[in-house]
């Protein structure tokens, strides 16, 4: 079997979308993206290609669906939308941050409503995230996708009942690793299984 081997994203390179609700103080298809191309213009970001939702606040996203899978051929590294509740599901936008983080991006907005204040940043790579104060040098969504062993070989790692546990594999061909050992980016790093399910990857030494 050939190793899928993850790629992330040009940080130069977006995929932009658009979702306009029944919501009355919704912005306007046209609004939001002169405010993504201002925030384009502004960082020296060029959009790739545009997406765009139409309908109920809830239910499927056809155009997010394709925003998503548009990454990868685009060679983006950024999944850019107006503000933070235009890619948020009942409120929450941390299932889109985790899809974008999936294909090599990273969710962005252009009102910067929801985005980390770059007091912390991924140890692996320095983008900024959020805070775990528990996993203080967790990797970021996308890092966790790039974890080798000292070879070079991809590494999967991932919960082994619904109720949590830690188990390790390489991606390439299946074949089980017992060991939380992993390199990203040049950094030695242990994944471990979360505390409250899940899996997490943190640096145990300084990035190159």
């Amino acid at each position: 079997m050939t190793a899928r081997r993850f790629k992330r994203g040009s940080p130069e390179r977006a995929v932009a979308y658009v979702r306009v609700s029944t919501d009355a103080a919704c912005a306007s298809a046209a609004q939001q993206r002169a405010a993504i191309e201002a925030w384009a213009r502004r960082g020296g970001v060029e959009i790739a290609a545009w997406h765009e939702d139409r309908g109920e606040e809830t239910g499927e996203r056809p155009g997010f669906a394709a925003a998503l899978e548009g990454l990868a051929g685009a060679g983006a590294g950024l999944l850019a939308v107006a503000s933070e509740d235009r890619a948020s599901f009942e409120g929450m936008s941390g299932a889109s941050r985790f899809a974008a983080g999936q294909h090599g991006a990273r969710l962005v907005t252009a009102d910067g409503s929801g985005m980390p204040d770059g007091t912390h940043r991924c140890p692996t790579c320095g983008d900024p995230v959020e805070p775990w104060p528990r996993y203080p040098r967790a990797v970021c969504g996308i890092c966790r996708h790039e974890a080798t062993d000292e070879g070079g070989r991809p590494l999967e790692f991932f919960n082994t009942s619904i109720g949590g546990g830690f188990g390790a594999r390489y991606a390439d061909t299946g074949e089980p690793r017992d060991s939380h050992a992993c390199v990203i980016r040049g950094a030695r790093c242990r994944a471990d299984e979360a505390r409250f399910g899940g899996i997490v990857i943190e640096a145990i030494d300084e990035g190159p």
